[in-house]
């Protein structure tokens, strides 16, 4: 049986002009909310009805689907819901090479500046084999067992054996959702292996409008980055891993990040310098990141990078990255608190790069109450770094009146150091105040160690002479 709209606009052809019909439509589906099967396009189905429609997804995979959304749409997994930016291939033989050989479209955009041990990674689209991830090469000749190759110009994908009854995929769509419009609601879904490029979010691509809440969410082995949002955002409870180039960015005024998982991002090997890891964020004021567990990410941790005012980092666990725990670069007030800090930045020390917590060219931050751990193999404590950097929207980018206070350092080895240095021509202390601190030595000798920067290393005593760690304290740890 028809529903009492419908049998009302049969009778349209009665008089009822087109005029009138227009308000009556939005009316009877305004608000509506529409339950979606895998085979759906998303897409039309957001063309259909109006702003602020609820999309139940249901359980399943919805490949290769973008979504723009109207304002104040929301979109909420039941179940295993999947959105995958990869289409299927159909491997043959190759007779005449042995190799298994597909037919697929390539994406010829390069973008990104790659590590040398990754020199591919500036291509967006990656390739899977049963779910694997698999490491792209430059020729034929290089294939070997979890490789594959793009022989781009041919569009031809080149795989080393029979991939048997595994499923083949290449990354094909660009992003799972991205528009300008405020309020829109992403939940209780996987987003995963979209061909992003670097610096571009599976969600958000370059950033989103306003209010965007994404909320239970894993985004996983897309190639850019994971999750890209703007102002007045929030990311809550989602599990951000194994993406290409970098984890989570958010932008504009007023976003937040709390209780989130984020790791083992930048497997495409981009360049620390560039940008990867687990999170950057540029140009934002009153961020707020809170509670995250940051972990094993190729690159820095936490990155604040330019223009970035009224930022704060509290309570997080930022654990075993490549590069500086959190780093607070070319940017103005920050509060850094309560955060657990642990074997970052492992390589070598130098200078004093690579900290657990490094201030870069950053002026009023408040760094206290953090537990940091100095991993054995290098890296270093709490640094503040000064340079000639130029300016930003606050004045000049310029390390002064940094407070380090009350927190705990213990160093695992001999290395790695905290303090303050300056490569300007001169030795300003510019108002920076290390007060209060509690530092812990597990091998080494209290009186000799040299843990300490004031324009340069040494010991305990001398960086008390030079006005530092009044109240402060220096012991074996127990």
């Amino acid at each position: 049986m028809k529903s009492p709209a419908i049998q009302f606009l049969n009778r349209s052809a009665a008089g009822i002009s087109s005029a009138v019909l227009c308000l009556i439509v939005p009316a009877a589906i305004a608000g509506a909310t529409v339950t979606l099967k895998p085979t759906d396009d998303i897409q039309a189905k957001v063309k259909a009805y109006p702003a602020g429609t609820a999309f139940i997804l249901t359980a399943g995979i919805y490949r290769n689907q973008s979504v723009v959304p109207k304002q104040g749409d929301s979109f909420t997994g039941q179940g295993d819901v999947r959105l995958t930016g990869s289409i299927v291939l159909t491997p043959k033989e190759d007779s005449g090479t042995k190799l298994w050989v597909a037919s697929a479209t390539p994406d010829n955009t390069v973008r990104g500046t790659c590590q040398a041990a990754h020199p591919l990674c500036a291509y967006s689209q990656d390739l899977f084999i049963g779910g694997a991830l698999q490491t792209p090469v430059a020729s034929k000749s290089d294939l070997g067992k979890g490789k594959w190759y793009f022989d781009r110009s041919a569009g031809k994908v080149y795989i080393p054996n029979n991939p048997g009854s595994a499923v083949v995929e290449i990354g094909s769509a660009k992003f799972a959702f991205a528009g300008p419009v405020s309020g829109v609601t992403i939940k209780n879904m996987m987003i995963q292996k979209y061909a992003g490029y670097g610096q571009f979010g599976a969600i958000g691509q370059t950033g989103t409008g306003p209010g965007w809440t994404v909320d239970n969410v894993e985004v996983r082995y897309n190639h850019g980055a994971g999750i890209k949002l703007g102002s007045s955002s929030k990311l809550t409870n989602s599990f951000i891993h194994n993406n290409g180039e970098l984890g989570i960015s958010l932008q504009g005024t007023n976003s937040q990040a709390i209780n989130n998982e984020i790791s083992w991002n930048n497997y495409a090997g981009f360049a620390f310098s560039w940008e990867s890891g687990g999170g950057k964020f540029s140009s934002t004021t009153n961020l707020l990141l809170q509670k995250n567990f940051v972990h094993d990410n190729y690159g820095p941790g936490l990155w604040g990078d330019t223009n970035n005012v009224n930022m704060t980092y509290d309570g997080n666990t930022v654990v075993h990255n490549e590069s500086s725990g959190i780093q607070h670069e070319l940017s103005f007030s920050a509060v850094i608190k309560n955060n657990v800090l642990s074997g970052n930045g492992y390589l070598p020390a130098n200078w004093l790069w690579n900290g657990q917590i490094l201030i870069e060219n950053s002026s009023n931050v408040q760094i206290y109450d953090n537990t940091v751990e100095v991993p054995a193999s290098g890296a270093n404590g709490i640094s503040i770094i000064n340079q000639n950097r130029g300016s930003g929207v606050m004045g000049k980018w310029i390390s002064e009146n940094n407070t380090v206070h009350d927190n705990s350092v213990t160093y695992l080895g001999t290395g790695g150091g905290s303090g303050m240095v300056n490569d300007t021509g001169s030795h300003p202390t510019l108002g920076n105040s290390f007060n209060s601190n509690h530092y812990y030595m597990k091998s080494g000798s209290t009186s000799t160690a040299k843990h300490w920067w004031w324009f340069g290393i040494m010991t305990y005593s001398k960086f008390q002479a030079n006005g530092q760690e009044t109240s402060g304290s220096n012991a074996m740890a127990q």
